[in-house]
């Protein structure tokens, strides 16, 4: 018994020793980021039906808080900072013409860790040089993959040195268990590769969804959807984002989406940029992918 009363005494010592103890948090290592505007032009305004913003991250869609129907002036307020958002147009024809982010999964991420690098004065992380050669490996393996679509085709690939992004079309017209006569399956997604170990492999769970209708071919065959980076843009931490000015295409350009009454196996040649190659079109591959 006086060995616990002992230990009581202490407990109660204790404790009255750190009742005028305030408890406080550290402050974050970084600041959480401040809300933006995104603004921008459209031509021609006519044309424009709706306006709105879509977060492929968390899959938000943010309306428009203001279009002019003149100028073709556009307004979002509010977003949330450090994040990329797509502008996607519907024109009165009944197209979709949306953007697509095209940098690398984890960006922010690796140049944090790259200016964590300097401070600690460690050597810089081991880098590659995207070639030709870089973006043919990855649309070859688009194109020869085995899964259960029976169409693919690449519309963009973007190299970031070691790390690239690669815009896919997937289709399914072999039928497939429970479906309905001539029904189809239409993906559109955005894949994350990294070089590693002389070859190039995906990076799981970094994809992104953009389309995915499981739908009568006869409906498929309406869409008209097309995609361009100009359309693009970055919040910055502190809320600043740069203006958007898009002219609306006169023409369907199925090299960056898929227009309407078009067949799924539909032949295109992809637009390849980040080449790190002197002279080297940026639209373009160093050489024809084999088999095209």
């Amino acid at each position: 018994m006086r060995g616990c009363v002992a230990i009581i005494c202490v407990s109660a010592a204790i404790v009255a020793a750190t009742a005028d103890v305030k408890l406080v948090e550290d402050p974050p290592l970084v600041r959480a980021p401040a809300d933006g505007n995104v603004s921008g032009v459209i031509t021609p305004p006519e044309k424009v039906s709706r306006v709105k913003a879509v977060s492929r991250t968390t899959r938000k869609v943010y309306p428009a808080a203001a279009f002019d129907a003149k100028t073709g002036k556009f307004l979002f307020r509010g977003l949330p900072g450090d994040a990329t958002y797509d502008v996607s147009v519907t024109t009165t024809d009944g197209r979709t013409i949306e953007g697509i982010d095209l940098s690398a999964a984890d960006s922010r991420l690796a140049s944090l860790a790259e200016k964590r690098r300097r401070q600690l004065g460690m050597p810089p992380a081991r880098t590659h040089k995207f070639d030709g050669d870089d973006a043919n490996a990855l649309l070859e393996y688009v194109r020869d993959m085995e899964d259960f679509m029976d169409i693919r085709r690449a519309l963009y690939v973007q190299g970031h040195g070691k790390y690239a992004t690669v815009l896919v079309e997937m289709i399914r017209t072999a039928k497939f268990y429970a479906a309905k006569s001539s029904e189809m399956i239409w993906r559109i997604e955005l894949w994350h590769f990294q070089y590693s170990y002389g070859g190039w492999e995906r990076i799981p769970n970094t994809e992104r969804v953009l389309q995915r209708l499981r739908l009568p071919q006869a409906e498929w065959r309406k869409i008209h959807v097309e995609y361009y980076p100009q359309l693009s843009v970055y919040v910055d931490p502190v809320g600043f984002a740069k203006s958007v000015a898009f002219k609306l295409p006169d023409k369907p350009d199925a090299s960056r989406g898929r227009p309407p009454n078009t067949d799924p196996e539909l032949k295109t040649e992809p637009h390849v940029s980040g080449l790190d190659v002197k002279d080297e079109p940026a639209s373009r591959p160093a050489r024809q992918p084999a088999g095209s």
